[in-house]
């Protein structure tokens, strides 16, 4: 069996179902909420100083790597092609294809990761609106990707990356780290509209303990079911909003680069508000 969302991610143990949900919990994740929206942090403090310790000693060994390659490709430059061993030629040749897959490696994964750890906002927050159904994505990147390939394009550093999605576009999955300690991470697929055609992968959870405690994606589930929620025995809410109210009644949005417009979306109360707010702000679709 495996993922109806495709290209489908490496560890994939699990398609996420939406709706209510028994198992919901959030601990110190929650950032703000009211009842039309909440904002929840991505990335621990521990989470963001893991990943950027991990991505510096890569950056720091790939130099070494680099220039140990570098010299492989260049020093039979130096020599007339007869007093080149031929053990030595297919070294330098191998040299090449190490040090492109080097600078790939670097500009494609490792230098942009050290950029989201250590430039993002705090947190990478993600706010879910329950009255418009809209979602927010927090967080920055090193490169833009434009399709264009002048240098000044290709190379050009975008320190925000702040998105809206409809829920009905991010659809959950469960992927496992395969370690002793079993650990889950939960990501949202970002999808075509009406398909299974993954556009992005964007980390909601990560790293939780247990390969069942999805104990975050219920919680938003059941927040994002705009009435109250009971559980069958009427023994109580499965969520009570009122107590995260409090929790979180002190909150200063302001500190996490959003955007003005934005944070006059966050309570828009229907979609025709929301698109009042963009009008204002001039902001198109």
């Amino acid at each position: 069996m495996s993922s109806k969302y495709q290209p489908q991610l490496f560890g994939w143990f699990a398609d996420l179902d939406k709706g209510a949900c028994y198992r919901s919990e959030l601990d110190e994740e929650l950032i703000y909420t009211n009842n039309t929206f909440c904002m929840i942090k991505r990335l621990s403090a521990e989470n963001r100083l893991f990943s950027g310790i991990l991505f510096s000693l890569a950056f720091i060994l790939s130099i070494p790597l680099f220039y140990i390659m570098l010299f492989s490709f260049t020093l039979p430059l130096f020599f007339s092609y007869s007093d080149i061993p031929s053990d030595f030629i297919e070294l330098s040749f191998l040299s090449i294809i190490a040090l492109i897959l080097c600078i790939v490696a670097d500009y494609c994964f490792v230098i942009p990761e050290l950029f989201k750890t250590f430039f993002s906002p705090k947190d990478s927050p993600i706010v879910f609106n329950r009255k418009t159904n809209k979602v927010y994505i927090n967080e920055s990147e090193f490169f833009s990707f434009k399709p264009r390939f002048h240098p000044k394009y290709l190379l050009q550093a975008r320190k925000k990356n702040i998105k809206e999605y409809d829920w009905a576009d991010l659809h959950g999955v469960a992927i496992s780290n395969y370690s002793k300690v079993s650990k889950n991470t939960i990501m949202l697929m970002a999808c075509k509209p009406g398909t299974y055609d993954v556009e992005r992968h964007i980390i909601l959870d990560h790293g939780r303990s247990g390969l069942l405690n999805l104990s975050r994606w219920g919680w938003i589930n059941n927040y994002l079911v705009d009435y109250d929620l009971y559980d069958e025995q009427g023994e109580g809410k499965l969520l009570n909003l009122a107590y995260y109210e409090q929790q979180t009644a002190d909150a200063d949005l302001t500190v996490y680069g959003w955007p003005e417009w934005m944070l006059d979306a966050f309570n828009a109360s229907s979609l025709d508000e929301l698109a009042q707010i963009k009008q204002k702000y001039g902001i198109k679709e």
